[in-house]
């Protein structure tokens, strides 16, 4: 038994994980997480940045990610996308050199759309994949319109949406901009485009679990307004917009909040769903370091002491 507890092949340790993934996914309940600093931070500047339909700018959102970090980065943009929606603010997307992330960045906003009473061209626009050049960096931020040209739905120049009306910079026309990524893209905006901006451009990030620990920094520094770390940050902001859409609509129940009709087993579910199968994975885990440790310490016990004298033979 002490062997088995320190020696147990790694393919029972993958198939026990994934029966507790499976399990937990489908008998779960939304967890009601601890909300990080940095998501609120990130969560407040949306509620504060004037981005409404008189304001004359608009919060732009970068999905630049694919679909191998979507449960964390995707559930992310689903988060953002509706506390837009909710709070009535204008909107672009766009995807700098992540064909897959410039898809992902219209589909989700798309599916929400008809649910909050959303219009595109009207409340949002798609500008679609960028080739993130050093040039598009440079120029984009000086003219919007005439580097986008085109949107990426219908194909039309800018100027025909009324969302485009008087929008030409970031700095006179962009309240926000959210970084959701699973890359390095954060330090262009913060390198080449925040700093040609006065005041300087508001960057929100949204990053991998992994990817957090890099950008503490920036956070203290002041050049990031707020972060989601993982799939962590991604439940804390479901949980704001879940409590800020119930008290916005008083009959809404807590099903329609969790997107109960959305399959179980799914990236796509509700983050606070994801991190109660991402518990139970972590406990696991834990259980099993624990057992190691504790066979290793009880093999240890048993293991006949050595005499002085067979030492010295």
């Amino acid at each position: 038994m002490l062997h088995l507890m320190q020696s147990l092949d790694r393919r029972w340790i993958y198939l026990i994980l994934s029966i507790v993934l499976i399990v937990a996914l489908i008998v779960g309940k939304p967890v009601k997480p601890v909300v990080l600093p940095s998501v609120q931070s990130l969560f407040d500047a949306v509620e504060k940045a004037p981005a409404g339909p008189t304001d004359g700018k608009i919060i732009l959102v970068s999905t630049t990610f694919a679909n191998n970090t979507i449960g964390e980065n995707g559930n992310q943009a689903r988060a953002v996308f509706r506390h837009l929606m909710l709070r009535h603010k204008r909107f672009a997307v766009l995807a700098v050199s992540e064909p897959v992330g410039a898809e992902i960045g219209r589909i989700i906003p798309t599916s929400l759309a008809k649910r909050y009473g959303y219009v595109y061209g009207r409340d949002w626009i798609d500008f679609g994949y960028q080739v993130g050049t050093l040039a598009f960096f440079k120029s984009f931020p000086l003219d919007i319109p005439g580097n986008v040209k085109v949107d990426a739905v219908n194909h039309k120049p800018l100027d025909q949406y009324e969302i485009m009306r008087g929008i030409k910079t970031i700095q006179d026309n962009v309240a926000l901009h959210i970084e959701l990524t699973a890359s390095a893209s954060l330090f262009d905006w913060m390198m080449i485009v925040q700093p040609m901006t006065r005041p300087r451009l508001k960057i929100g990030y949204g990053c991998t679990g992994v990817m957090a620990a890099e950008a503490y920094p920036y956070l203290d520094s002041g050049q990031l307004i707020g972060m989601l770390p993982g799939l962590k940050g991604a439940a804390d902001y479901e949980r704001l917009v879940d409590e800020l859409e119930m008290r916005l609509k008083p009959g809404i129940t807590a099903d329609q909040l969790s997107f109960a009709s959305i399959p179980r087993i799914s990236l796509y579910h509700s983050a606070r769903y994801l991190m109660f199968a991402q518990n139970a994975a972590h406990i696991f885990v834990i259980l099993l370091i624990i057992l190691g440790n504790l066979g290793m310490f009880l093999t240890k016990r048993q293991a006949k002491p050595v005499s002085k004298e067979a030492a010295n033979d």
